[in-house]
């Protein structure tokens, strides 16, 4: 299997010729290279929540829908907050509606003023504004029915008559009638 036309010193004059010119290494600019290349072939690792979140925020659209979600967040706690603090504070320093002159000692407590005014009381001052103030003309068709159950004519009598100046068109003693029944 040798071929007659095969040299052996051949052989030995190439193997010589790269020993000479072969430094063992690879140059330095080959292994740049081959390095960049892997740098820029390589995926790039994903970003992670924080990474993501931070450059969302950054771009114009959607740092407006951030602010305007955490306005409405800050907003709806407020008003939470200050309802809570109203309707406790209400509840505690409440003033009481109306003042009127204590009832003669003659004239025993009405069980239903008594009542309501409990039942008024009871009730807290967030309900109370809701709920519709009585006008003029009944609070002082109540005080005529007041000062006439103590006994006190005259001053219903005037009472009336200031009440018929200030509400001409009012037919007042039928409501006067009506006011007894309830």
């Amino acid at each position: 299997m040798n071929d007659s036309r095969h040299d052996p010193n051949t052989d030995d004059g190439l193997i010589q010729h790269f020993r000479q010119h072969s430094s063992g290494e690879p140059p330095a600019s080959l292994d740049a290279f081959i390095l960049a290349t892997a740098h820029r072939e390589a995926p790039k690792p994903a970003p992670n929540l924080w990474q993501r979140w931070l450059r969302l925020c950054q771009q114009p659209r959607w740092q407006m829908a951030f602010a305007s979600v955490a306005g409405v967040a800050l907003l709806v706690g407020v008003i939470t907050r200050t309802s809570e603090f109203d309707q406790v504070q209400n509840t505690r320093l409440a003033a009481p509606a109306t003042f009127s002159a204590p009832a003669p000692m003659s004239a025993p407590p009405r069980a239903e003023s008594f009542s309501a005014e409990m039942s008024r009381d009871a009730l807290p001052q967030g309900k109370l504004a809701k709920r519709a103030a009585p006008d003029p003309l009944e609070q002082g068709l109540l005080e005529v029915l007041r000062l006439r159950a103590a006994g006190e004519e005259a001053a219903a009598t005037a009472t009336l008559a200031e009440l018929h100046k200030r509400f001409p068109e009012q037919n007042l003693e039928e409501r006067l009638k009506a006011l007894q029944v309830h």
